[in-house]
């Protein structure tokens, strides 16, 4: 957990998904949380993460919050600080640390399944460029002056050929390179931002923008279940909402609702108004409403929503491979190409 304790850094999914696990077992196991986390302090070897842990631990003995800990230590992710914060004020901190171990370690899933698809084909492009350079650069110019040596022309035909060839390596490197520096540059924000500039540029794609959006959906009624659960007003619920999501746009949404709500609108009237959820799902809050069920309206739906963002992502890494093999693919042709047609010209004029 070394890497928690750098500038701007923000914990890594597998990571975060470990520490929640651990206070959810303290919480389970009724040990006080002052007393679970020094141990947790105690218990690390690593010299970095346990100075953080028994930062952390300090701050739970001064304050008794593990919000206000959490926040203070500057690597958590947003979302997760955001739920502790409801968990502490809803008396359901055991609850929310499970979900929240639950949802990074899912996270975590996710990110090692787009890493693994992804490698093997980036490693294999990063080869074929440097064969195709050895070869367009190298082993291309040494038949070409083998076949001067003979004390022959090039037809016309053979210097077309060998042309083209070496038109087809040089832009098979160009669209490698290019690809590659992408890559690269995308890793760099990644690693300046600590991943959320990085996000938020990722989630304007637009077959990302929508996966975003059902994700800020499903948080949203996530966090009202929990607090209409646990007795809170709507006005109070809408107050805290806003801190859980990331996109801005969503935020606005949030605070415009909150304000119709504010102006004495009742809360289907003012949800329909933001576009939040979809026709069918309003009216659905619209029936929990009327029917003082909303807080398990909106329960029923958090789970919806997790379900089909599972989907979405299972989708998109199920096209992420085979799309990046298709790219290798031409990549390949692209070399072949390059090889076989000037070397076809050079052995069909001798």
């Amino acid at each position: 957990m070394s890497k928690m304790l750098k500038a701007g850094k923000e914990l890594p999914a597998g990571e975060t998904a470990a520490f929640c696990g651990q206070v959810c077992i303290i919480l389970n196991a009724g040990i006080p949380l002052h007393d679970g986390m020094e141990t947790l302090a105690e218990s690390c070897e690593e010299p970095k993460a346990k100075k953080a842990f028994e930062h952390i631990s300090k701050k739970v003995t001064e304050t008794g919050s593990l919000y206000l800990a959490v926040r203070e230590a500057g690597f958590f992710p947003d979302y997760m600080v955001s739920m502790i914060k409801i968990g502490e004020e809803t008396g359901n901190l055991d609850d929310v640390m499970e979900s929240l171990t639950i949802y990074y370690e899912r996270e975590d899933k996710i990110k090692k399944s787009i890493k693994s698809a992804i490698t093997y084909p980036l490693l294999l492009m990063a080869m074929m460029a440097a064969i195709i350079l050895l070869l367009v650069v190298r082993v291309l110019p040494i038949f070409e002056q083998v076949y001067r040596n003979l004390g022959t022309e090039i037809s016309d035909a053979g210097k077309a050929f060998m042309a083209v060839g070496k038109g087809f390596g040089y832009g098979t490197l160009v669209c490698v390179f290019v690809i590659l520096l992408v890559i690269f540059l995308a890793l760099l924000i990644y690693a300046v931002s600590g991943g959320k500039t990085f996000k938020k540029i990722i989630f304007r794609l637009p077959i990302l923008k929508k996966l975003n959006n059902k994700i800020t959906s499903g948080r949203f009624a996530s966090v009202m279940a929990m607090m209409l659960k646990s007795g809170y007003s709507i006005e109070k619920a809408l107050e805290i909402a806003p801190e859980i999501v990331t996109d801005n746009s969503a935020k606005e949404k949030i605070t415009k609702f909150a304000e119709y709500v504010n102006s004495g609108q009742s809360f289907p009237e003012a949800l329909a108004k933001v576009d939040m959820f979809t026709g069918l799902q309003t009216r659905m809050i619209n029936v929990g409403f009327k029917a003082g069920q909303l807080d398990a309206v909106m329960e029923n739906m958090s789970s919806a929503y997790e379900e089909e963002i599972n989907d979405s992502i299972d989708k998109l890494v199920s096209i992420l491979e085979p799309t990046i093999v298709a790219i290798i693919s031409i990549i390949i042709g692209g070399i072949l190409v390059s090889v076989m047609l000037p070397l076809a010209s050079i052995m069909s004029s001798i």
